[in-house]
């Protein structure tokens, strides 16, 4: 039984690990949604900056830690961990963290290099349009990019609406 709940333990940890490893990464670009025929666009390059390191990144990066010393505290409560077994538990988490920093940087190699890809596929696409079928694309590129962001702010109005009921309760 204690087998299981340590091995409950670790694996919830490294799950945690992975999640703060990908929030501090840069959010993934949001894909157009399909056009009328049902066919999707590419989605847009991300920025050419690296590493985002904005105050409300850092404030995401922050929260996402206090986030995981909560659950990590809760969890060795509710597991009766003894200081030993939650030091143990730490060295883990950072093993694993340390583990999975060059898959995350091979990630996010690959993601550039996908993008670079989806560039130039929409290029030689654009290039075998007319000059109306182009106006006509442009219009539909700019009309996916406001349902997009009607979508988006609806959605993170709904979060900050839930994190704000959240806080009233507590």
């Amino acid at each position: 039984m204690k087998k299981l709940m340590f091995s409950l333990l670790c694996a919830t940890s490294m799950v945690m690990a992975a999640a703060n490893v990908s929030a501090a990464e840069k959010p993934a670009p949001v894909p157009p949604a399909p056009m009328a025929d049902g066919e999707m666009l590419p989605p847009p390059p991300p920025p050419a900056d690296e590493d985002i390191k904005s105050p409300r990144h850092e404030k995401m990066r922050k929260e996402m830690k206090e986030r995981m010393e909560k659950h990590d505290k809760r969890l060795a409560k509710e597991l009766n961990l003894t200081e030993e077994q939650q030091k143990k538990a730490e060295e883990i988490r950072e093993q694993g963290r340390e583990k999975m920093k060059p898959l995350m940087k091979e990630m996010k190699k690959i993601r550039k290099e996908m993008d670079e890809i989806r560039k130039q596929n929409m290029e030689e696409f654009e290039e075998i349009l007319t000059p109306e079928q182009k106006a006509e694309f442009e219009k539909i590129k700019a009309d996916n990019k406001k349902k997009m962001e009607k979508k988006f702010d609806k959605k993170h109005k709904k979060d900050k609406k839930h994190k704000k009921d959240k806080k009233d309760k507590d």
